[in-house]
């Protein structure tokens, strides 16, 4: 109550002030900072020119301001405005605004806004953005458009998995922020390898993707990051309809004086595909919810708004079945507002809830007998503040701060008997343990970034930030990060950074089906990046990266070592933990981007290596691919949308055995973990779409195909074994596949 109590006494507390004069160029900055996507000749849009403005970023605000210069704002797309010339009867008489009356010129130069985080991306960090129209043109496995980020430089991953492992790391090292607002596990089939994110992408805006390096602002992870943003500038009524083989969608929103809402609700079909294609497998139910209210205010804009992912999942086979039942539930206050034209920030109040409960039973007796019942219930309440200070035109301080308030409840018990598996790799046979207990406490964190152009080339971010948690060992930890970068004229660009990450453990992330009872100390990182961009002309750019990571003190890592994709991977015969000590992984990536008339295009190229210190040895990790190139190529001809993307990388670590092994010698894993490899993986992927208008409204058509060539990856291995005159016999009897060839069709109606 008492966080509720600061939470509204700080939005209460927020001030703007009214109308007062400012140049142009601080008010398009705001306005491009804050998500509007404009458009506007700067020949027309004199940005020294000074306007009137009550402080408020809204459309309204922003028209009102235009008019005084003889301008107007009209919109092309959903989230895409032009400034124009006012029609004369919008003008503002001469004699009222003499000096700030615009002359009739030709256009010769074109500036495009797409979002503040562009704005703002002056600094050593390795990221990408990823806009609302490359989401909807990617071809991507069942629709899951945010699987884009699997594309991109430093993204290793087999397919199966929505999450990617960032350059080498775990994939619990990835951070998501949904509108400002932290998300666990915001993911279908969480417990069978988070296949689907759980976001329509038609309420995507934009996102922003860090692969390292990333500022202070954000924390506790120590690979990546994925900052979404959703659609919040509708001006007008309207929605969308959906139905695909995977999924069946509703999008509505409107937008009414200074109200706005939006509303979306997702469904997936894969249970039905699975009473058509193999309805023995199982019933896989899970959908998503999300709705946001928005009011603008005088001196500020309100946004109230609900998440709620779920899943109802069970998988069987003639060898085991597993259910899982998950429920999320999120609900957030954000106030935005303009302090000054100097002064921006964003105060946050959240609450979130998480209930899971994971039943796993096997029945191979060539693998495993047994059980595993597992709950959860995570409560989370946070306040969360930023703020950006603008202290001259080459002086900008970031800074601001997180507490979450946290409760988490463990219910485990898991009884098995594991196959001769175990005896080989010398690991507990029997077990019967349970594990039940209650944590509280907080973390809390603060960060402070001061960014200074020392010249027309030259910019240095600086930043330190600090974190802190109460309910283990882990104590606090201070992350010092700077980058440099610097302007070698208008088409090169280089880039410099250094930062120290940790990651503690989270209060929900001890693996207790594993055993674990007690939380590890906090992982840390260091990332060097060296980076340089050119721009070698208006439709091609080229990006490199050299990057470095080191990792220390990190905690046990549990996995299959054979094949990880099992309904209920701690009953597996071949579930072993690696202790490393410390680890690094180090790399090149090369990026190409061009045009060419109706078609866009994308390649990039990765040299990597990611490596745990264990028993004195260096190992590869399972997910290390040495070389991986993708690329990308949308042809836009007329109404048609045609895109062709490809993947292809180095074949994933395996672990292979001696065909023979003495039953009486001791056993060490690391001695051959990572000693082999999977075929290199290879995919083509395809998307063909159509729009057909219908007056106001209009029909989009859509076909997407999953490995077009139908190529057999490989995922993992099994073999069968058999004890015989004091030696255990190995036989490898099959390579496991990821997925074939998969279809999706699907309409969309737009109105």
């Amino acid at each position: 109550m008492k966080r509720f109590i600061l939470t509204i006494a700080l939005l209460i507390a927020a001030r703007s002030i009214y109308a007062a004069p400012v140049s142009l160029t601080d008010l398009l900055t705001r306005f491009k900072e804050a998500n509007y996507a404009l458009i506007y000749s700067t020949s027309l849009v004199q940005e020294s020119a000074i306007v009137e403005w009550d402080g408020e970023v809204s459309l309204k605000s922003l028209e009102q301001s235009l008019r005084t210069l003889g301008l107007s704002l009209h919109r092309i797309e959903r989230n895409l405005w032009t400034i124009e010339r006012a029609p004369p009867a919008e003008a503002v008489p001469a004699e009222d605004h003499a000096a700030a009356r615009i002359p009739a010129v030709r256009i010769d130069n074109i500036v495009v806004t797409a979002s503040r985080y562009e704005v703002q991306g002056m600094d050593g960090a390795s990221r990408h953005q990823i806009d609302e129209g490359s989401l909807n043109e990617t071809p991507s496995f069942a629709g899951d458009s945010l699987r884009i980020i699997h594309r991109l430089p430093g993204a290793a991953t087999l397919g199966i998995s929505s999450k990617p492992n960032v350059r080498g790391g775990s994939s619990d090292e990835l951070l998501v922020l949904f509108d400002g607002v932290e998300l666990i596990e915001p993911f279908h089939l969480r417990d069978f390898q988070s296949m689907f994110s759980s976001f329509n992408p038609q309420t995507i805006q934009n996102i922003e993707y860090f692969t390292g390096g990333f500022p202070a602002q954000y924390g506790n992870k120590l690979s990546g990051v994925l900052d979404i943003a959703t659609q919040d500038t509708f001006t007008s009524s309207g929605g969308e309809l959906g139905l695909s083989a995977f999924s069946t969608s509703a999008l509505l929103f409107t937008e009414k004086g200074q109200n706005r809402w939006m509303f979306s609700a997702r469904r997936g079909n894969l249970d039905n595909l699975l009473n058509v294609v193999n309805p023995r497998l199982g019933h896989p139910k899970y959908h998503d919810l999300y709705a946001r209210y928005t009011r603008d205010f005088e001196r500020g804009t309100l946004k109230l708004s609900a998440f709620r992912f779920s899943d109802d999942i069970v998988f069987t086979s003639d060898e085991a079945s597993a259910s899982s039942k998950v429920d999320n539930q999120y609900v957030w206050m954000e106030w935005e507002t303009n302090l000054s034209p100097r002064v921006y920030s964003r105060t946050f109040f959240s609450v979130g809830d998480i209930d899971s409960t994971r039943l796993g039973d096997t029945f191979a007796e060539d693998r495993s007998v047994g059980s595993l019942i597992d709950k959860q219930t995570l409560n989370v309440t946070s306040i969360k503040h930023l703020q950006e200070f603008k202290v001259n035109n080459r002086l900008r301080l970031e800074y601001g701060f997180t507490y979450r308030d946290l409760e988490m409840e463990y219910d485990t018990s898991i009884i098995v008997e594991r196959s001769i598996v175990a005896e080989v790799l010398a690991l507990p046979v029997f077990v019967d343990e349970s594990f039940k207990a209650k944590f509280g406490g907080h973390s809390s964190s603060a960060f402070l970034t001061t960014k200074y152009q020392f010249s027309r080339a030259l910019t240095v971010q600086m930043g330190l930030r600090y974190d802190r948690q109460n309910y283990s060992k882990a104590g606090s930890q201070i992350s010092p990060r700077v980058a440099m970068v610097y302007e070698l004229g208008q088409d090169w660009r280089l880039r410099f950074s250094y930062g120290r990450f940790y990651q503690p453990q989270a209060i929900y992330e001890l693996e207790t089906a594993d055993l674990e009872s007690e939380f590890s100390r906090p992982q840390k990182s260091d990332h060097w990046i060296i980076a340089a961009d050119w721009q070698a002309g208006p439709s091609l750019r080229l990006k490199a990266e050299i990057f470095y990571k080191r990792i220390d003190d990190l905690k046990p890592r549990f996995e299959n070592l054979f094949d990880p994709y099992n309904f209920t991977p701690e009953l597996e015969p071949d579930r072993i933990v690696i202790r490393a000590d410390k680890a690094y992984t180090r790399g090149i990536e090369l990026g190409l981007v061009g045009t060419y008339g109706p078609y866009d295009w994308n390649l990039n190229y990765s040299f990597s290596q990611v490596r745990d210190h264990e028993a004195g040895r260096w190992i590869d990790r399972r997910w290390d691919q040495t070389h991986s190139l993708n690329a990308l190529l949308n042809w836009k001809p007329g109404q048609w949308i045609i895109s062709l993307a490809g993947a292809w990388h180095t074949g994933w670590t395996l672990t292979q055995l001696p065909t023979t092994i003495p039953a009486d010698g001791s056993f060490e894993v690391p001695a051959y973990r990572s000693n082999s490899r999977l075929k290199n993986f290879a995919t083509l992927d395809a998307k063909i779409s159509y729009e057909l208008g219908l007056g106001n409204t209009s029909l989009s058509f859509f076909l997407e195909i999953t490995n077009l060539v139908n190529r057999a990856n490989k995922g993992g291995i099994d073999y069968e074994i058999i004890l015989e005159d004091g030696f255990y016999e190995l036989e490898e009897i099959d390579l496991e596949p990821v997925f074939p060839l998969v279809t999706n069709l699907g309409v969309i109606w737009r109105f």
